[in-house]
């Protein structure tokens, strides 16, 4: 607040600032229907988070027991065996009791709607608190039900290209059938009769199993619906007319449970895909290795060109960062060995006439490292290894080149995370990285953070995460410049980590707004007998990537 001073003897309070301050926003005000008084205990802490929140309120629990068919018997053994092949996985589909979740939220019981007829059991529980702003719906229940109950309208989870409302079934048919990736998000019911896609995600299908599918789907489902509220509240209902429209024909509970005949056919198509995958264990070795050359950057997949160095058969070689320094020529890259399955920082020296000297370890911790982003500043040497086995994002500082690093500082903590990548523009640092909730695969969302310089403090960008997609979240190399456009490298992590590599243009680099646009894919040339790339980089004239091929045993 100012304080003016009088210029008279007598001392005057001041006057008060006349200047409006804006007024904190109201927090939202949710309901949640439920098709029964116990759900899916994923969603149950999803929405207890939310009712903790400080941007929404958790007004009303009313639930509407409705009669469940249970699942096909074929269905459920095979689930059991699901478990008993791949280890026991965290049930995060437990029923578990709204009430007792959230003991100190109204609660009211509806009784189920006459034969044909459409309840107004929800209208009633809802009269006494008449503005609601969205209501969030569990299970099985008719739209035509909820019709205006909520000002933003009717939310639901969804799963699958056709973005059903069966979480039962979530994951399933994409194993079943084996797709590249599984599709989840949010979908949101407004009058009249209008579904949109409020949230879409697609994750890496895991094909051997319907359970591990489901391990790495459900905990990240848990975060959309408090992403979207929280954007809902500061950006108001306007967004909502500008999500992708859902055709008519995708209605509520139009997804059946698979019957007899599909569920054989599944088991024998996943029962083959784990025969050839334990054939291919017992027969190859799976390893990465890195290439190089010089000249002018001209990616396109093909490693004709490149000179391989193809590791021992007891470890791996990958993401590769190249440094000029000195006249000299270095690659920093991950090396891991077999035996340990920990990773460290190596190094090489490479010269034009595709010489190179033997690798030595520059960079070592307690836990895994890989992915060696390489920073020079001011003269100085700084790396940023991948270290999400600690929960960490580290800056090192090069004390003695190339093998004496000092820990400089933690630029984020507690946070599982991946291929943190850094690029300078605008008088601000970027750091590209993907994160996942706890118990999931990191290749699916990319987040941004931004700092006015690399020591200082990182802040998440507003629309965190920026990009949900296993096509081309995560990072694959530095940033680069190109026709005067700054382009991004990530990865292509489906149907393999490892596909490919995608090429995007950004559009925008805000603190409150991102975009890219894709402009080209870089394959591998299966006829080389590389099966997967995963990072570029060039520095200088020099030119180095990563592939991955399979070695035979014998």
């Amino acid at each position: 607040m100012a304080t003016i001073v009088s210029t008279s003897h007598q001392p005057r309070r001041p006057r008060p600032d006349r200047r409006r301050t804006p007024r904190s926003k109201p927090k939202l005000r949710i309901a949640l229907f439920a098709d029964g008084p116990t759900q899916p205990r994923w969603m149950v802490d999803a929405l207890a988070k939310i009712a903790r929140s400080d941007f929404a309120e958790l007004v009303l629990i009313a639930v509407s027991p409705r009669e469940k068919a249970p699942l096909p018997f074929l269905w459920r053994v095979y689930r059991r065996i699901d478990g008993w092949i791949f280890g026991p996985q965290e049930n995060l589909s437990e029923p578990t009791d709204l009430r007792l979740a959230m003991p100190t939220i109204r609660y009211q019981v509806i009784p189920p709607p006459a034969k044909g007829n459409v309840g107004t059991g929800w209208h009633e529980a809802a009269s006494t608190d008449p503005h609601l702003d969205v209501a969030f719906v569990l299970g099985e229940l008719d739209d035509a039900e909820f019709e205006n109950i909520a000002k933003f309208g009717i939310w639901r989870y969804c799963f699958g290209p056709k973005h059903g409302t069966r979480e039962d079934l979530a994951g399933w048919r994409e194993v079943a059938q084996g797709d590249a990736v599984t599709t989840s998000g949010l979908r949101v019911h407004l009058w009249p009769g209008v579904n949109r896609l409020l949230y879409q995600s697609h994750s890496r299908t895991y094909p051997l199993s319907v359970l591990k599918n489901r391990a790495n789907l459900l905990p990240k489902m848990a975060l959309f619906a408090e992403r979207e509220l929280r954007m809902l509240r500061i950006l108001g209902g306007t967004q909502l007319k500008h999500r992708a429209l859902l055709p008519v024909a995708e209605s509520i509970g139009a997804e059946k449970p698979p019957k007899t005949a599909e569920i054989l056919g599944a088991l024998i198509r996943i029962g083959g895909r784990v025969a050839r995958r334990a054939l291919q264990k017992l027969l190859t070795i799976d390893q990465w290795f890195i290439a190089f050359r010089f000249g002018a950057p001209n990616w396109d997949g093909d490693l004709a060109k490149f000179i391989r160095l193809q590791p021992p058969k007891d470890r791996i070689w990958a993401d590769p960062f190249p440094l000029y320094r000195d006249g000299r020529y270095f690659i920093f890259f991950e090396e891991v060995l077999f035996a340990t399955g920990k990773g460290h920082i190596a190094m090489i020296e490479v010269d034009r006439s595709g010489g190179h000297t033997e690798p030595i370890k520059v960079l070592e911790c307690s836990y895994h490292l890989s992915y060696p982003f390489l920073i020079e500043q001011d003269g100085d040497l700084f790396m940023v290894p991948e270290s999400g086995e600690n929960r960490s994002i580290d800056l090192y500082r090069c004390i003695q080149f190339p093998d004496v690093w000092r820990l400089e500082k933690t630029l984020l903590k507690d946070v599982a995370c991946a291929d943190a990548t850094f690029h300078r523009a605008d008088n601000r640092w970027w750091m590209f990285v993907n994160i996942g909730a706890k118990g999931t695969e990191l290749y699916d969302e990319l987040h941004l953070f931004h700092a006015d310089n690399l020591l200082g403090e990182w802040l998440p960008h507003v629309h965190n995460p920026v990009k949900s997609d296993v096509f081309g979240a995560r990072p694959a190399g530095r940033l680069f410049m190109h026709e005067g456009v700054l382009h991004r490298p990530a990865q292509i992590c489906a149907p393999l980590y490892g596909s490919g590599i995608v090429i995007s243009k950004i559009l925008q680099l805000t603190p409150r707004h991102y975009q890219e646009e894709e402009v080209a894919r870089l394959l591998p040339s299966l006829k080389q007998g590389t099966l997967g790339i995963h990072t570029l980089n060039c520095s200088g004239e020099l030119n180095v990537i990563d592939g991955f091929n399979r070695r035979s045993r014998i």
